[in-house]
């Protein structure tokens, strides 16, 4: 599909830009402002995002801001395949064109000096727009190991790693042995690495952490059991 993106490039280079700009809303700070009359940037670990939102104000917060961000990444993929034709080459490219610079604008975004979010959320919207029968079978596997490990970072992660290989996986079947999935191409392969490159990336802290065993449960079994160990009540 890069023929494609040279005779569309600044129709593409349009649908990036309003996609960055649009995730640069952060649902985590809009939501602690207008409910908690506080900034969760100041509580916790200090992040823009969902974890960090559940921590300090308990699972219903977290699962809201959760929601709203997955929402982000949804609106920007299924608007831009709707733009470009929906069923056509030009509509997937436009979609993980979209799905990328969700995930950045989330990440990192230039209204809140380029510190957002770390992209897990928006990036399961984008999963879902694009590939949705894969995104419903890492469901399971997503839960299970969150349950587990108590990390929405070991998680994230392990489940971040698996989507970068699978789609390369996919893209050498289909090109060696004609085996064919869901026509991910090239061009394809590369932007979902960039995606979850940039995820990954911004889990860097927390794989220091998991590495030196000082990576700190989030308290979701607790939080199921109506135990939770919120910071602000």
């Amino acid at each position: 599909m890069f023929d494609i993106f040279i005779k569309l490039w600044w129709q593409y280079l349009l649908l990036a830009l309003c996609c960055y700009v649009f995730c640069n809303f952060n649902f985590a700070i809009a939501f602690s402002k207008l409910f908690k009359k506080s900034d969760v940037r100041d509580y916790g670990s200090g992040n823009a995002g969902t974890t960090n939102m559940f921590r300090v104000y308990g699972l219903r917060m977290g699962a809201l801001t959760f929601l709203c961000d997955m929402l982000k990444g949804v609106v920007c993929c299924l608007l831009a395949k709707l733009i470009f034709g929906w069923s056509t080459p030009e509509a997937t490219t436009a979609g993980y064109i979209a799905g990328l610079f969700a995930v950045l604008g989330h990440v990192f975004p230039m209204y809140h000096r380029f510190r957002g979010g770390k992209g897990v959320a928006t990036s399961v919207g984008i999963l879902f727009s694009l590939q949705p029968i894969f995104a419903l079978c890492l469901v399971v596997p997503f839960c299970v190991i969150m349950l587990l490990s108590d990390r929405m970072s070991v998680a994230s992660l392990l489940v971040s790693i698996f989507i970068v290989a699978w789609s390369w996986i996919i893209w050498i079947l289909e090109c060696d042995f004609g085996i064919i999935y869901n026509s991910i191409d090239l061009f394809c392969c590369l932007l979902t690495t960039v995606s979850y490159a940039v995820v990954i990336f911004a889990h860097r802290y927390n794989i220091a952490r998991i590495f030196t065993g000082k990576e700190k449960a989030i308290g979701l079994r607790k939080a199921l059991r109506g135990k939770s160990d919120k910071i602000i009540k």
